[in-house]
């Protein structure tokens, strides 16, 4: 998008009003557009095509530069199209909508921008974009305008906000994983976990959700040994990251001798607590954590003793189409820090929960809060 985008408004006034948002954005309807099944590119491309189509229309007058501060460090959680003080969303299948907001509470008095006169543009100026799409004719099906006290009354309040860590496996890195034959980064376990770990294999009796038990825990070798051959260019459909993960995590379950019936998840942590092990998808240039980073030492609130940095991490490297396992780490959690790099702050998401049949409601309309 044009750098133009990136510069609030003059003053709150001066921001086009959602209803016009509403009408200058109906064109959009009925228009194809091509779903890669890739959150971050298809994100990108909405808010490329919505801005391409509020370009033909007056813009807000631009700030000068000494007269706003944007807040947020680094611009965490301001809308991308500040200009126009506006977040796009994708709205495809499934029987609700997550709504998820990143880095700032939607029904907060949060001030993301400040003027020098004193005024500000809040969390609750965000004006929100849904564009649904048919997954199957790629046509846009509606444009929906809301505001966040919209969505506050209507849905219900959003949800505590979940912090989420992330760690960066830099280009060199991955390289450098990718060139060993086979494509497989092995650490060592902790000293924390001596007590439990076996190099010997049997099959498991316990479920996955159980505590691990001493001798039971599979050393980080072993379990190498029992995943890397059926990993490596394995395909995962494209999807959302969190799906993909699951998806991942069934495999790594059964390949650790786990019965289908007890790979069922239950989003815990680590994923196989009987294992110890927690698995993860590297599909852009980050790797979502979660709740726990390695890089802050927890006590494990179901194991006592053990601490997130004795946990082991099974990371899949998906290759340039993200649909192909290309390389795998499985280390320890207290190696993560020597070999790749957290990002120094922690991201948190909002969420609310949006029935489908709300936008079923709205096809072939371009409205703001109906």
């Amino acid at each position: 998008m044009n750098r133009k985008w990136g510069i609030p408004p003059a003053n709150k006034s001066a921001l086009t009003t959602p209803t016009q948002l509403a009408t200058r954005l109906q064109t959009l309807i009925g228009r194809e557009f091509p779903l890669t099944r890739k959150s971050r590119t298809d994100g990108s491309n909405l808010r490329k095509l919505v801005a391409a189509t509020l370009i033909n229309h007056p813009l807000p007058e631009p700030a000068k530069s000494q007269d706003y501060e944007v807040v947020p460090p680094r611009k965490k959680g301001v809308p991308k199209i500040l200009r126009e003080f506006i977040d796009t969303y994708i709205v495809t299948t499934g029987n609700s909508y997550n709504l998820q907001v990143w880095n700032r509470n939607p029904s907060s008095e949060s001030v993301q921008v400040r003027y020098s006169n004193g005024s500000i543009l809040s969390a609750r100026d965000v004006r929100f974009v849904f564009v649904p799409i048919d997954p199957i004719t790629k046509l846009i099906q509606s444009v929906i305008v809301l505001s966040p006290d919209y969505i506050h009354a209507k849905f219900g309040p959003f949800g505590k906000p979940t912090i989420k860590h992330q760690l960066i496996v830099p280009g060199t890195a991955r390289d450098a994983i990718l060139s060993l034959n086979p494509p497989v980064f092995v650490g060592t376990d902790t000293n924390g976990v001596e007590a439990l770990v076996t190099s010997s294999y049997a099959v498991p009796t316990a479920s996955i959700h159980d505590a691990p038990q001493a001798g039971k825990v599979f050393g980080i070798t072993l379990v190498a040994e029992m995943v890397s051959q059926h990993l490596l260019g394995m395909t995962i459909p494209p999807g959302a990251t969190k799906n993909r993960g699951q998806a991942l995590e069934k495999v790594a379950a059964r390949l650790l001798g786990y019965t289908k019936r007890e790979a069922l998840l239950a989003g815990g942590y680590p994923d196989i607590l009987n294992q110890l092990l927690e698995v993860k998808i590297q599909d852009s240039s980050t790797v979502d954590l979660g709740l726990y980073s390695p890089q802050f030492e927890e006590i494990l609130p179901a194991v006592p003793k053990v601490t997130t940095r004795d946990v082991r991490y099974l990371i899949a490297l998906m290759d340039a189409d993200v649909s192909g396992i290309a390389g795998l780490i499985i280390c320890a959690g207290a190696d993560l820090g020597k070999h790749f790099t957290y990002v120094a702050e922690e991201s948190y998401k909002c969420q609310r929960s949006i029935p489908m049949e709300f936008f079923k409601s709205l096809k072939g309309t371009s409205v703001f809060n109906p």
